[in-house]
């Protein structure tokens, strides 16, 4: 038996839709935000298996099971855990042998995959440093030098350099000495694929004579790098090669300082000279797709920090291809999409614009991005001759092809009322189209009892349980300023339905071990009832609440809870046979619980 690193739990689940692997198994039709079908775990007619993209987490409301895809796999399948883990991979072609730490048959070598891992983040780290300081000098040198020239050109003053790390190559032989000094070994080196071997033996930099752009993860590590040339000559960039601790389409460039401003939307440009000209211009939420087309973990990724998205990717005939795929896998993780549309022609990036026109100008056409629905219409419009009969009725059938996938009535009539009103058709034959196809979508659904599964929910939770779910329920939304507090003002004892109470203890132990807001809390639970409990907390949707408010209004349920609980032990007590003095001390604390009691009203 092999045993893996934790890294492959979590490379698991994001390669695995949780939607797509329970479409195997079960017949499920879409239900607003989520999946509904006929759990497999019990007999039903009416379905109350419920399936989240969003959360990637089931539950049904009839028996109670739930958890994540591994949990699924666990019990439809009768698997252990890691078993459960194996045949995700497979399904998914990981290479398990990238995540094994040790075995019975070999347990050092195995082991130092692991460590790799580690050495590899350490010399990343020198290397930043050593190209880092290397522009540093030439900056500080005097007389003329292409590379001042170029960071002047580029208008990269000494704050920007620091903030993204920026450095340069010069492609000599020091850094590999450099690198020995350091301790790390050649095989190492060529591991990182910072120094590359040809076939005669000669060791020599995969970069040179370019300006360099290190790529860190989420936690602050260099991962990778990314190097410009300062002329037209080709490649304009060459980057890392994917390794033990890169993968491109997990990683967004800048992703690391974007996080960090708990701004409202994130803006996706397409290089690195995008998203660094945004957040020197004040847009700190900028972050570049590294050279590659959005992947559904790039996707996941943005969904852990926000639900709102601009795409500013180049105005040329690539960049809105790459913006159209970018738009579906976006929507396809339920946020909400918008593209940026430069009002200058003679631009084709956001860099170019903020050199030329200013970060006030730019700031506009953000304000002014247009929706996912109104970009695929414009697309459209522009593959066809509007002012031609048959192109027109094709343009009007794509059309009505893009209303009919909006799941809102009132905005598909906003939008159905707007392009009648540009195009100047009537909105009958645009609205006779699109339910057409509304129809023939639901004509296979499977009706949904939804009053059915409330009932259901209600028949398994009080208002006092509901109100100490709420508290799990408040950690779970990754507030840091509210999970503190709940830490601090809860204690275990206050928390009287054992099954919460439990789950609370854990949370208090995962986050001494862990950060709770970048992990898979359901993958540390291995305890089936807990699983359950948990799955059902993370159904309460708590998006449309104030949580600030809610926060506050559980502290005080909580606090009045104890109040009242005193008061009853006071007023048994003093029903008792007791002496006048301790008679007199419990009717003064009696008549302080009073008045703390009507300030909680």
């Amino acid at each position: 038996m092999a045993y893996y690193s934790e890294d492959l739990i979590e490379e698991v689940i994001s390669q695995n839709d949780i939607v797509e692997v329970i479409s195997e198994y079960v017949q499920l039709k879409k239900s607003g935000r989520n999946y509904m079908g006929l759990c497999p775990f019990h007999r039903e007619k009416t379905p109350s298996f419920c399936v989240s993209m969003d959360k990637q987490i089931y539950k049904c409301f009839g028996c109670s099971e739930g958890g994540n895809v591994i949990s699924f796999i666990m019990k439809l399948e009768n698997l252990d855990f890691w078993d459960s883990v194996e045949l995700l991979a497979q399904r998914a072609h990981i290479d398990l042998s990238r995540f094994e730490v040790r075995s019975f048959s070999n347990n050092t070598k195995l082991q130092k995959k692991e460590d790799l891992k580690e050495t590899l983040f350490k010399l990343n780290k020198e290397v930043g440093i050593y190209y880092h300081n290397n522009l540093i000098e030439i900056l500080n040198s005097t007389g003329y030098n292409e590379v001042k020239e170029y960071v002047k050109k580029r208008k990269f003053d000494l704050n920007t350099i620091k903030r993204f790390g920026i450095g340069y190559a010069n492609g000599k032989v020091p850094l590999y000495n450099y690198l020995l000094e350091k301790g790390f070994s050649k095989s190492e080196m060529i591991a990182s694929g910072i120094i590359m071997e040809n076939s005669k033996g000669k060791i020599y930099d995969r970069f040179f004579s370019r300006l360099m752009f290190p790529i860190f993860d989420i936690r602050d590590r260099i991962i990778a790098f990314g190097g410009r040339v300062l002329d037209n000559s080709l490649p304009k960039y060459v980057n890392s090669p994917e390794n033990e601790i890169y993968f491109k389409g997990k990683n967004l460039y800048a992703m690391n300082l974007a996080k960090k401003e708990k701004l409202d939307n994130i803006i996706i440009v397409e290089g690195y000279m995008d998203a660094i000209a945004l957040q020197k211009s004040g847009f700190k939420n900028a972050v570049a797709s590294l050279g590659t087309a959005l992947t559904e973990n790039q996707a996941r990724l943005i969904k852990k920090y926000t639900d709102n998205v601009i795409i500013g990717y180049d105005q040329d005939g690539a960049g809105q291809d790459a913006t159209m795929r970018g738009l579906d896998i976006l929507a396809a993780r339920k946020l909400n999409v918008k593209v940026l549309i430069l009002d200058k022609s003679d631009v084709k990036d956001p860099d170019e614009y903020i050199n030329k026109y200013g970060p006030e100008r730019l700031k506009n056409c953000l304000d002014n991005s247009i929706s996912l629905v109104e970009f695929k219409v414009k697309k459209l419009e522009k593959s066809i001759d509007i002012n031609n009969i048959d192109s027109k009725i094709k343009f009007l059938t794509g059309v009505a092809d893009i209303m009919a996938k909006i799941e809102n009535d009132i905005e598909r009539d906003l939008y159905i009322d707007k392009i009648a009103r540009k195009y100047d058709i009537g909105t009958g034959p645009i609205i006779k189209e699109v339910e057409k196809r509304l129809k023939k979508a639901s004509n296979d659904e499977i009706v949904i009892d939804m009053q059915s599964i409330n009932r259901k929910m209600q028949l398994v939770t009080n208002i006092r349980k509901r109100q100490e779910q709420y508290i799990i329920a408040l950690i779970l939304c990754k507030d840091k300023k509210i999970q503190e507090e709940i830490f601090d003002k809860i204690k275990p004892e206050d928390i009287h339905d054992e099954n919460v109470r439990n789950i609370y203890n854990f949370l208090i132990d995962l986050k001494n071990n862990f950060d709770i807001n970048k992990i898979d809390i359901l993958s540390k639970v291995r305890d089936e009832e807990m699983v359950k409990e948990l799955t059902e907390i993370m159904y309460i949707d708590l998006s449309m609440s104030d949580r600030n408010k809610l926060f506050h209004d559980v502290i005080k349920n909580k606090n009045k809870e104890k109040l009242f609980l005193r008061r009853d032990e006071i007023l048994k007590r003093i029903s008792e046979n007791i002496t006048s003095d301790e008679k007199e001390i419990l009717n003064f604390e009696l008549n302080q619980i009073v008045v703390e009691l009507s300030k909680l009203k």
